[in-house]
């Protein structure tokens, strides 16, 4: 009888284990694949993915904001720098882009907080702001300012035989 017990508790704790297994993932994991996705689908040129992930009321004004992206703009980089939940249906992701503007050679580094919520279990961008870094990632009006092209050689004289 002894070993029908231990061959029962056996199974018992593989069930266990297995069960550990098939729960589904916190609320941040969700969150954090969310946030993923839409960030590198942008990044991408994959606008239409990515806006996908925004809420109905706020996917317009995502569009807008990235207009640029992938004429003026270059997006050379992408990284979810922190994340808060105030509760299990809010986040506020930190995310880090570098950018570049394509009519110059100058990395730029801008910070950005952007609000989700779980609706119905799926996580969506509610809003997003610039907080840190380099103005003109999401089109705002930036004037560049761009020095003075001069003519740096010497003047040249021709000598010509008549």
């Amino acid at each position: 009888m002894a070993p029908s017990r231990g061959l029962g508790f056996l199974i018992l704790s593989g069930v266990l284990s297995l069960s550990d297994c098939m729960m589904p993932p916190p609320a941040s994991e969700k969150a954090t694949d969310a946030a993923r996705e839409l960030n590198v689908a942008a990044r991408f040129g994959r606008i239409d993915v990515a806006a996908g992930l925004a809420a109905s009321g706020a996917r317009e004004a995502f569009i807008l904001r990235r207009a640029t992206w992938g004429g003026d703009i270059r997006v050379v980089d992408v990284e979810l720098g922190g994340l808060t939940m105030p509760d299990s249906a809010h986040a506020v992701f930190q995310v880090d882009y570098a950018w570049i503007r394509t009519d110059e050679d100058t990395l730029r580094s801008t910070r950005v907080a952007q609000h989700w919520s779980s609706i119905g279990g799926a996580w969506a961008l509610e809003s997003e702001k610039r907080v840190a870094g380099d103005v003109g990632l999401f089109g705002e009006h930036v004037d560049v300012l761009r020095p003075r092209q001069h003519d740096t050689q010497f003047a040249t004289k021709v000598i010509r035989e008549d």
